[in-house]
């Protein structure tokens, strides 16, 4: 219903009685009409608010009516939108013409994307083909290599490379090789690499090599092979290892620009935790803490964490009966701080995310802060106030369930902590779309709609200590 309609309403409501009172009173004689006059008396007055109170009862269905037009337009919009961009699974409630309309044609969509997604299904096969062929290469050989693209983001990376680098740091395709060398020393380096010109430096007793392997026209891609431990040449450019994983090592471009960084091009680390009960300030703990990455607009499955934690306490049935966790489960367990200042390592230069976030981070910066752990949460993104912004038309739920469902997400693991990261991460990744259609494009755009939302304002309005939901688990989770 358009707005002039519910106007067209109000003004029936007023002109058909009013013409019809006239109609009446034009048909009586003068003395009839002073003598209706005398007998209704002050019921003029009655007569008068009769018509008021109708006018007000029509209009308020006019606009109420209108309202219920507008939030169907806007539900079958966004269910339109979820369709195209992120679920081509979803349906519209089949309660209209045109939402049966709209329903054979997503049918007819998700057919072509279905013969579309096998032959892109074939071709990435054929691509993971020759990746593990290459993978396989690598893995054989016993000097340290990688593949880095031009904005330093490690594609492939053999064992012998994680070997010399040491343990503590999280190499894997999708990071930074800026978590693994200084930044200040090595992106000079890289930067003639991928001007075509090769170069050689020094990593402790390691002698390393920057070759682009790449032609022009194509994307820059930069091999880097290190030697043997052992004596190196001397007068050869040295690049530290960001030993101290406690020091932030942002790359080239800075944390100031991340607000300026498009979502598809952020990476993300999204976590998820279990604890004993819902109430950190009221002694409740970590008892297991999950984390994957997002680059470049994907989830990278294969760089996870997952932790047992040990909680200092007994973990009750209730919590147990969510998340399956029992105390001889986290016996010999590491404590709160020490898998809080992990997760730091593991996060490092990316944005934190999470589902309710706040909950986590009522258990993970408290433990944080009892460690000797780096930044944690420096920027963050919650999804579930993401789907209030996505899913703004006052009836949606934004549980992770819902969420989930709504997005054809399949979570597998559901109430485990890493089942749960990787199932807000393709909720996360499956929203940028969403959002982009609606303006929302960089890291910054999405902070300050998420909290403009109602949600946000709700929250915010709420004590710190969180309330409702199930034991163990955040409202809304």
């Amino acid at each position: 219903m358009k707005p002039w309609t519910a106007v067209a309403l109000v003004a029936v409501a007023l002109v058909i009685p009013g013409l019809t009172v006239a109609a009446v009173l034009a048909d009586l004689t003068a003395e009839e009409q002073q003598g209706l006059a005398a007998a209704l008396g002050a019921q003029w007055v009655t007569l008068a608010l009769g018509a008021v109170v109708m006018v007000l009862a029509v209009g308020a269905l006019g606009w109420w009516a209108w309202r219920q037009d507008r939030r169907r337009d806007r539900a079958t919009a966004t269910g339109i939108d979820i369709i195209i961009r992120a679920n081509p699974g979803h349906r519209l409630p089949a309660d209209s013409e045109t939402a049966r309309a709209v329903n054979e044609l997503a049918t007819a969509h998700q057919g072509a994307e279905s013969r579309l997604a096998d032959r892109l299904a074939a071709s990435e096969a054929e691509t993971r083909l020759e990746r593990d062929s290459l993978l396989a290469v690598l893995a054989g050989l016993e000097v340290p290599v990688g593949l880095v693209d031009e904005h330093g983001r490690i594609m492939l990376v053999n064992p012998s490379a994680r070997t010399v680098l040491g343990p503590g740091r999280h190499i894997a395709a999708g990071r930074s090789i800026f978590s693994v060398f200084d930044a200040g020393d090595f992106a000079p380096l890289l930067a003639q690499a991928l001007s075509g010109v090769s170069v050689t430096a020094q990593v402790d007793d390691v002698e390393l090599r920057l070759v682009r392997i790449t032609g022009e026209g194509t994307d820059p891609t930069v091999l880097l092979v290190g030697s043997d431990p052992g004596p190196v040449e001397p007068g050869l450019p040295a690049v530290g290892l960001s030993s101290d994983l406690r020091r932030l090592r942002p790359a080239p471009t800075g944390r100031s620009s991340w607000s300026r960084t498009p979502l598809d091009e952020v990476t993300f680390t999204v976590v998820d935790c279990e604890t004993t009960g819902l109430h950190a300030d009221a002694g409740d703990q970590l008892v297991s803490v999950g984390a994957v990455r997002v680059a470049g607009g994907r989830v990278r499955s294969e760089d996870t964490f997952d932790e047992l934690v040990n909680p200092g306490r007994a973990i009750p049935p209730s919590s147990t009966e969510f998340h399956g966790i029992v105390d001889s489960m986290v016996v010999g367990a590491p404590p709160p701080a020490a898998v809080a200042s992990a997760l730091a390592g593991f996060a490092e230069d990316s944005v934190l995310v999470g589902h309710h976030l706040r909950f986590d981070l009522g258990f993970l910066l408290p433990a944080a802060a009892q460690g000797d752990a780096a930044v944690l949460g420096e920027q963050t993104l919650d999804t579930m106030l993401l789907s209030a912004v996505v899913f703004d038309d006052g009836d949606s739920s934004h549980s992770l369930d819902s969420l989930s469902q709504r997005l054809g997400v399949s979570i597998v693991g559901r109430h485990s902590a890493l089942g749960d990261a990787l199932g807000t991460a393709e909720v996360l990744v499956r929203m940028i779309p969403l959002l982009a259609a609606r303006g929302i494009h960089t890291l910054g755009e999405a902070q300050e709609a998420s909290a403009a939302t109602a949600l946000a304002r709700r929250i915010d309005s709420q004590i710190p200590r969180v309330s409702g939901g199930s034991p163990g688990r955040g409202a809304d989770r």
